[in-house]
């Protein structure tokens, strides 16, 4: 090429820019994105179908309680103690010091028998006095009055000495009566139930005992225990659903083994206007010695007399409690956090409640159906206020 030529352009070719040819939705992302939604929407149907299980559903608890065959057939239902008709505090008459006391608790004595003997050494010398004196005024009695008799003496000296023979003889009964004040009687056979002195401390009629009685200074006191029974308060608005001599079972909590039986023996004709009560008196038909003063009792009255019938139990349940499943009558146990339904056979109604003949022994703990609560059997439950 010689200088004359004009130069050649420049190539621009390798300055274009070159697109890739557009992708259709249909391609691998798709599937992919497609895919994942699949995922997820099977896995939140998993989770709602297994959601019963994997969250215990809040449940009400109730318990198969058994009841005795005179629960079954109560129609009122009180607590109250045990109290005795005839109950004394011993106390002395006159003040002195305790020489002898022949009781203890739990000591049976009965009426007349001597508790305790004060000191008596003053009033033993007082009556020999007061005889002293007494046999003196006797004598001078009989020499004035023959004297009289004689017309050597006027008759007002006769008098004065029958008066004085009749004040020194009654100062010798009344001696005599402090020194019987000295020996303390039991006033009717019982139980000595406590002893609020020992031998040696001075006691009074009104004093507070030495060894801490809280019964001013009584030395002893005595239950007649024939005369024990049962005191409840009965609210004024159920008084009319008892009768006079209306059977009842009565239950002590020192002594859960055993169920005694007995009677209304008196209403009270007087109310509580502060608590709207009326207390009744329930007499023991079948007492032994366990049952003691002030113990804490519950009475069920009965619509018909249980005494000596054969004792049987019922298991009752909660209408509430009662399912039917597939045809089946049942109710749902709590088993190690689940629901089981058992299925059961049920008996009548026993106050509101349903008697279950088969299927349960009592104290199982049960779901409660009440308020449309729904249960299948296996749910994972949980008790209401029962930690998670």
């Amino acid at each position: 090429m010689t200088s004359q030529e004009s130069p050649r352009p420049a190539d621009l070719s390798a300055l274009r820019i070159r697109r890739e040819p557009e992708r259709r939705p249909g391609g691998t992302r798709g599937w992919l994105l497609l895919a994942a939604i699949l995922v997820v929407a099977v896995g939140a149907a998993a989770y709602v179908v297994a959601g019963r299980g994997l969250r215990p559903t809040k449940v009400e608890v109730v318990t198969a309680a058994v009841v005795t065959e005179g629960q079954a057939t109560t129609v009122l239902t009180a607590t109250g103690y045990v109290e005795a008709e005839r109950k004394a505090d011993l106390s002395p008459k006159i003040t002195s010091r305790i020489t002898q006391l022949n009781v203890t608790e739990g000591t049976h004595v009965r009426k007349d028998e001597i508790i305790a003997k004060l000191d008596s050494t003053d009033l033993d010398a007082q009556l020999a006095e007061a005889k002293a004196n007494w046999v003196n005024a006797e004598n001078e009695r009989i020499r004035q009055k023959n004297l009289y008799e004689q017309g050597l003496s006027p008759k007002s000296t006769y008098d004065a000495a029958v008066a004085s023979e009749a004040a020194t003889r009654a100062r010798v009964h009344y001696t005599e009566a402090l020194l019987d004040y000295t020996i303390i009687r039991a006033p009717f056979t019982g139980v000595i139930t406590a002893k609020r002195a020992f031998v040696g401390e001075a006691v009074s009629p009104f004093g507070s005992s030495p060894s801490g009685g809280g019964s001013g200074g009584a030395i002893a006191t005595i239950v007649e225990f024939s005369s024990l029974y049962v005191g409840a308060d009965v609210n004024e608005s159920n008084l009319s659903r008892l009768k006079q001599e209306q059977p009842a079972e009565i239950l002590l909590d020192a002594v859960p083994d055993k169920v005694y039986h007995g009677r209304l023996r008196q209403i009270v004709p007087a109310a509580d206007r502060q608590k709207a009560t009326v207390r009744v008196k329930v007499a023991f038909l079948d007492p032994d010695d366990r049952v003691l003063p002030d113990l804490s009792a519950r009475v069920s009255f009965t619509s018909e007399p249980t005494q000596g019938k054969e004792a049987r139990s019922r298991v009752v349940v909660p209408k509430a409690a009662v399912a039917t499943v597939d045809g089946k009558t049942g109710v749902y146990r709590i088993v190690d956090g689940r629901a089981l339904f058992t299925p059961v056979t049920t008996g009548g109604d026993v106050q509101g409640q349903v008697e279950i003949k088969q299927g349960l022994s009592g104290g199982e703990r049960l779901i409660s159906l009440s308020g449309g609560v729904r249960i299948q059997n296996g749910d994972k439950v949980r008790a209401e206020g029962q930690e998670s």
